[in-house]
């Protein structure tokens, strides 16, 4: 019986020992992955595009394209998702304005929207996944240049904000877009 105890005790003592090991490997794996990684925050690619569908009547019909792609670990919710589709008209004089840093004005507000339907007050994003937005709207038939601002708001307050640039052609209304992200 005085041998076991002992034993006992050993026992619960190397028991201690490999629980606090494992509770230090533990939290630094946690410290690696989720606060060296970043892993908790969501890593966003988005993009904007403008789809020339085609011409009718007297205006040009367009899709407003958003994708918001998370290549992060973590979902991400997000609360607004807004656009501003401005023109250039094909008699309008090129002018640039300070308010955008000196850069040409498209100075014909055509839409303020949203790309999320009105009943819909957020939407997320899971992990590997990349959602797509779209909205339909008509452009006038004079529209030589379009500009979008799309922006996004997470939940958490962080602005996401793009540009994306189209310049219309009667002869061929497909013209040219490019977009880049400004964080």
């Amino acid at each position: 019986m005085l041998k076991t105890r002992p034993m006992k005790e050993t026992l619960e003592i190397i028991q201690s020992i490999l629980t606090s090991i494992l509770i230090f490997i533990g939290s630094g794996w946690v410290l690696y992955r989720f606060i060296l990684q970043q892993e908790r925050f969501p890593n966003i690619n988005f993009t904007t595009d403008i789809n020339i569908i085609r011409k009718q009547s007297d205006c040009w019909i367009v899709e407003l394209i958003a994708n918001v792609e998370n290549k992060g670990k973590a979902q991400h919710k997000m609360s607004e998702f807004g656009f501003d589709l401005n023109a250039m008209y094909e008699q309008d004089e090129v002018q640039s304005k300070e308010e955008w840093g000196g850069q040409v004005d498209f100075s014909h507000r055509l839409i303020l929207g949203s790309y999320l339907p009105k009943h819909q007050k957020y939407f997320f994003v899971d992990p590997g996944t990349t959602a797509k937005y779209s909205y339909i709207t008509k452009v006038p038939l004079s529209t030589r240049f379009l500009m979008l601002h799309s922006n996004l708001m997470n939940c958490k307050l962080k602005p996401y904000k793009i540009n994306c640039f189209y310049s219309l052609t009667y002869e061929n209304p497909c013209g040219f877009s490019s977009w880049f992200c400004i964080y």
